[in-house]
């Protein structure tokens, strides 16, 4: 019996969510660990107190958990289960910011019919809802991204239908065609990249990667895009491989160029730098472009994250490339890090480790964003 009420006890202290315990009256009789936290009291404090002293917590109507007409009155008086998905938890201890939660209230009874007590079991849904406005934002940035290559296309098809053009006007607006695909083609690329890594579906097959190889494909992928800009790539022939994957390296490193080419304009500089040291390969992109403002710089890896700035905001983006940047570089064991003067330019650096002459060939590993 001492066992089984040891047992019960420690199921209760570790349980994943919010736990309340209250007798008929509503009192507390214990709160654990994750109760504790989420509502700042500790359970030594809240145990003898009222439920309403210490949850504070309104359905979207206004209703009061705690209240007479409330959820817990309800369970304790009619002896039924009551669920509600969708609650704000109000910290009034810590004077935090409400939290979203989901509760339900179960009565419990020892002996007949009346309710001796009830549990309350509160859960945050703040990560389920997050994942879902992620989702959503992503499918707004989606939609938003692609009708602006939609409409030119569609423009660009009825010019190509509707006129006769001469075989240079035609080839002209079949490039602008071909450009517009490329587009799309690399916008529904990073929502599939983001879709995978969020959903942890996305492995990396490690191997030794010559990087030399990889840096001119990466070059002469992104020289058709420069128009009017110069781009100077250097990588010594004799760099050291990296342990990690071709096709993930290639697709940092073109993001990195791309962005810098989006945020440089006509007549300045792009430049790639590639270089060894004793224990990792830095692969450095550098700009004369717009640049970054100091208060913008936390939050510029972030998934959607683009700059309030007049400058950035003219360019068309999602913010996704750098998300996928440092997700890519996380999972190859890397770091990535940037240095910007805004107005000025804006460096990026890749630190990716050396593969030793004598490791063996990693496996395939499946790998999740954090």
């Amino acid at each position: 019996m001492a066992r089984e009420r040891t047992l019960s006890e420690q199921a209760f202290e570790q349980f994943p969510q919010a736990l309340m315990l209250v007798d008929r009256e509503a009192t507390v009789l214990s709160l654990n660990a994750v109760g504790e936290r989420l509502t700042g009291w500790a359970s030594r404090d809240a145990i003898g107190r009222p439920a309403a002293d210490i949850l504070e917590v309104r359905t979207e109507t206004g209703v009061n958990l705690c209240a007479p007409n409330g959820a817990l009155r309800r369970a304790l008086r009619l002896g039924t289960r009551i669920n509600t998905h969708f609650a704000y938890l109000f910290r009034l201890r810590t004077s935090d910011d409400p939290v979203r939660v989901s509760y339900s209230v179960s009565p419990i009874r020892l002996k007949g019919k009346t309710p001796d007590a009830a549990v309350i079991i509160i859960h945050d849904v703040t990560p389920e809802l997050e994942t879902i406005e992620a989702r959503d934002a992503l499918m707004l940035a989606a939609s938003h991204e692609l009708k602006t290559p939609l409409t030119t296309l569609k423009g660009l098809s009825e010019l190509l239908l509707d006129f006769d053009l001469s075989e240079a006007q035609r080839r002209e607006l079949l490039q602008d065609l071909h450009g517009q695909a490329d587009r799309m083609e690399k916008l529904i690329g990073d929502i599939l990249a983001v879709s995978r890594i969020d959903s942890g579906r996305i492995s990396v097959d490690f191997s030794r990667v010559d990087i030399g190889s990889v840096v001119d494909h990466v070059c002469d992928e992104v020289r058709p895009m420069l128009k009017g800009r110069t781009l100077k790539c250097r990588a010594p022939e004799d760099l050291p491989p990296v342990m990690g994957e071709a096709r993930k390296l290639h697709q940092i490193l073109v993001n990195l160029l791309t962005n810098a080419i989006k945020y440089s304009e006509p007549g300045t500089q792009i430049t790639f730098n590639a270089r060894a040291d004793q224990s990792a390969v830095r692969f450095e992109v550098s700009d004369q472009g717009v640049g970054i403002r100091k208060e913008h710089m936390p939050r510029l890896f972030e998934k959607f994250y683009r700059a309030d700035d007049p400058l950035v905001r003219r360019t068309s983006g999602t913010g996704l490339g750098l998300y996928i940047v440092r997700s890519l570089v996380t999972m190859l064991g890397g770091q990535v890090h940037v240095r910007s003067r805004h107005g000025k330019g804006t460096v990026f650096t890749v630190i990716l480790p050396r593969a030793e002459a004598t490791s063996r060939t990693r496996p395939r590993v499946a790998v999740g964003a954090h």
